[in-house]
């Protein structure tokens, strides 16, 4: 199975990219989890908020592959425990398709990128800084997939 996490990004700290890499190399072989970045839409004082998330969300659903399970990352999204995303997990798993996590800019993500998505989740009500957010996803999906296999990282 292979996940993409496809954020709008500006850059990528050093030490985000060490711990995700650090929860990449925690699966088995039969998961793989990349990482891609795409460059956010410049934003002067007066730019087009509507036109630029729908170009930046247009962005992101174009590295999503025919078929992949479409998750978004949306403030509005389900606010789900640990449980629950095993639960959602287990059954994206068994589907036996690939999983493709959207991670909108500061403006968020389109309607149609929501209506898209066969899930929207919300981590938290808090602002994360758009660099951790993958990092929170990886060991998020790491944890989840972690109690499928009764590996004790959960405990």
């Amino acid at each position: 199975m292979l996940i993409n996490i496809v954020c709008i990004e500006s850059s990528r700290p050093d030490w985000t990219r060490q711990a995700f890499e650090s929860y990449q190399s925690k699966f088995n072989k039969s998961i793989h989890i990349n990482w891609k970045g795409c460059k956010p839409i410049q934003r002067n004082k007066n730019y087009d908020v509507e036109k630029t998330v729908k170009n930046e969300s247009e962005l992101l659903l174009s590295n999503v592959q025919q078929g992949d399970i479409i998750v978004s990352l949306d403030r509005r999204g389900k606010n789900i425990d640990t449980l629950k995303l095993k639960d959602n997990f287990e059954s994206w798993l068994s589907s036996s398709k690939n999983i493709s996590f959207l991670v909108g800019g500061p403006d968020g993500l389109s309607s149609e990128c929501i209506r898209r998505s066969h899930f929207s989740w919300s981590l938290s009500s808090l602002t994360f800084p758009h660099s951790i957010v993958p990092v929170i996803i990886i060991e998020q999906v790491y944890r989840a997939w972690s109690i499928t296999q009764n590996h004790p990282y959960h405990r």
